[in-house]
């Protein structure tokens, strides 16, 4: 469409283009996490437990996944610009409703709409920008994608922190409001469509989206809830287990006999778009994982308040930021198998440093790690995304963004589930493997047992209290120490995962741009 040539108001098309659009992923995204940190807020608010409120992140994950499935027919059927002001208009307007929820069932409704508004959002931007820069340019669109994508999540935090301590729970909704209509508005005047000439329409799978769409209900809620249910000891589980496999194994075998899939199989036989698929799988799993690790950590285990929390990790969001710009440019000037390998082992090397923090790790060392795991991290997501996308044909780069940010979104769902499934077996194994060892044959304990006694002794507690408080105090720096023992081990498992992307990358193709597609 000649977007490098084209200038609104003397800037080039392609950067109004790229705020406008990213208003919209960065607003959407950054729902994903800032509501994780004001959930125990919203208990006693929505009448519920800690369990009910959990429905609150699954219900917008599920309606994200559902909705991405169905982009790549939407972007053809209809066009790039309609679809992502729907996308964005359903996502502000159930804000308000979020907002205003009053009990659980509701708020659950009103996310699942909300999930639904970001789940056309998130692809169709991403799509929107690799089409709009210029072909030599598809790693810098991704790195300004990446903003939203990776950045946005690791924000979430910090600016949930803040407008809980300040305000309410209900503005980290309500604030959605001014900033999504000028988004709107923005997208609305300035927005063209950008669809590719010989992207065709073609007939809606219903029964191939309804089979994923129960496939990948199922599989997110068994994950979100398997650990709270003990996992394969719960019939629910069990029974979402069974629903995910008859589902997804019908969905696949459908898939093979319709000549207009829900979502195009066939692009996985270009190698190394499958590899960018499931090294981002990969990757996601590993940063959504520690996303979920370190507030816990803080707040948890190191009683840090909310706001707290988020001012530490403030430093390495931006410093995230800045390395998905430069890393987006560097990966249309580099070698993106290079770029890969490096990254990925720097990624799990900050990963796994998180195995060293403890009970008595300064606040200073948690900013300078997170922000090393954040420069880390920012390059991959360009990397990843261009090298997968720039072989694909034009008109298969909508369904292509589609199935990447579904395999990001449930993997990350997985790494969730899965760091919340080794912090708590690793804490209970750990903390029953300590509680043995107090024993009277330990004499050193013994020893230390009875200081903490004659010091109780000393401040006029009577014998009978004084043992008490000791016991009492023992068995916390027990549990203290079973605790930051697991998360040790939960961060450690997490950086091994993110290796396993490294023999993938080895076959990674190193093209720098969009192989049979023409220039804008």
């Amino acid at each position: 469409m000649g977007a490098a040539s084209h200038r609104i108001m003397g800037l080039e098309y392609k950067w109004i283009a790229a705020v406008t659009v990213m208003i919209g992923t960065f607003m959407t995204l950054l729902d994903t996490t800032i509501v994780d940190i004001t959930l125990p807020k919203m208990i006693s608010s929505l009448n519920t437990d800690t369990y009910g409120v959990q429905w609150v992140v699954i219900s917008y994950m599920i309606g994200s996944a559902v909705a991405m499935t169905a982009v790549g027919w939407l972007g053809a059927a209809t066009s790039y610009k309609a679809v992502y002001i729907a996308g964005f208009g359903i996502f502000v307007v159930c804000s308000a409703l979020c907002g205003q929820a009053a009990n659980l069932e509701t708020m659950v409704f009103a996310r699942l709409l909300q999930g639904i508004g970001e789940g056309l959002v998130v692809p169709i931007s991403m799509t929107y920008l690799f089409l709009v820069f210029p072909k030599e340019e598809a790693g810098l669109a991704m790195g300004i994608y990446g903003l939203g994508a990776s950045f946005a999540p690791a924000l979430g935090p910090t600016i949930g922190g803040f407008i809980t301590e300040h305000l309410n729970w209900r503005w980290i909704f309500y604030v959605n409001l001014p900033v999504g209509a000028v988004g709107l508005a923005m997208a609305l005047a300035l927005l063209r469509e950008v669809k590719p000439e010989d992207e065709k329409s073609w007939p809606f799978d219903w029964p191939g989206f309804v089979l994923l769409a129960v496939a990948l209900g199922s599989l997110i809620t068994l994950l979100s809830k398997g650990q709270e249910k003990g996992w394969l000891q719960s019939d629910m589980i069990l029974a979402l287990i069974v629903l995910f496999v008859f589902s997804g194994a019908s969905f696949l075998a459908w898939e093979k006999r319709r000549n207009y899939p829900v979502i195009d199989i066939s692009l996985f036989r270009d190698r190394t778009f499958a590899i960018s698929v499931a090294s981002l799988a990969l990757f996601s799993l590993t940063l959504y994982g520690i996303y979920f690790l370190l507030p816990l950590y803080m707040e948890r285990l190191r009683g840090y308040p909310t706001l707290i929390s988020g001012l530490i990790l403030f430093p390495g969001s931006v410093a995230m930021g800045i390395a998905l710009i430069v890393g987006g440019i560097l990966t249309d000037r580099a070698d993106i198998r290079l770029m890969g390998i490096v990254c990925m082992i720097a990624f799990a090397a900050a990963s796994f440093f998180f195995g060293t923090l403890d009970l008595y790790t300064p606040k200073f060392t948690l900013v300078y790690m997170f922000a090393l795991w954040g420069m880390a991290a920012g390059p991959l997501f360009p990397i990843l995304t261009t090298g997968g996308l720039s072989r694909l044909p034009e008109a298969s780069i909508n369904m292509g963004s589609a199935i990447q940010n579904v395999s990001r979104l449930v993997a990350g769902s997985i790494g969730t589930a899965l760091a919340t499934t080794v912090l708590e077996r690793r804490m209970a194994h750990f903390q029953e493997t300590f509680s043995a060892a107090t024993t009277p044959a330990n004499q050193d304990l013994m020893w230390a047992l009875e200081q903490a006694k004659r010091y109780f002794a000393g401040k006029g507690y009577p014998p009978a209290d004084a043992a008490t408080l000791a016991k009492t105090l023992f068995a916390g720096l027990i549990k203290a120490k079973a605790g930051f023992v697991a998360f040790q081990a939960a961060f450690k498992i997490m950086a091994l995962l993110a290796l396993t992307a490294l023999p993938l990358l080895l076959f990674f193709n190193a093209a720098r741009a969009r192989k049979g597609i023409p220039s804008h």
